[in-house]
């Protein structure tokens, strides 16, 4: 069984993919964490300063559809 797995390892590497990032994918799993607690129980400004912390800029595409959400969806409320 070993074998297979180093097998497959080696074949991936040689297609050039490599072993994922775990520490960019643990940062964006705290970054939805933070997220989503000011979503649930903070403010506006909470959630600019969260998403200021993350690095993501008031002119990014991201940045508008977070806070377009965030109205639609206290308005609903």
């Amino acid at each position: 069984m070993a074998d297979d797995i180093e097998k497959v390892r080696r074949a991936e590497e040689r297609r050039g993919r490599r072993p994922k990032d775990v520490e960019t994918i643990e940062e964006r799993r705290r970054m939805a964490a933070a997220l989503l607690e000011i979503w649930n129980n903070g403010t506006l400004d909470d959630l600019m300063a969260v998403m200021r912390g993350y690095g993501l800029s008031p002119d990014s595409p991201e940045w508008s559809a977070t806070l377009r959400t965030w109205s639609d969806e206290r308005e609903r409320n």
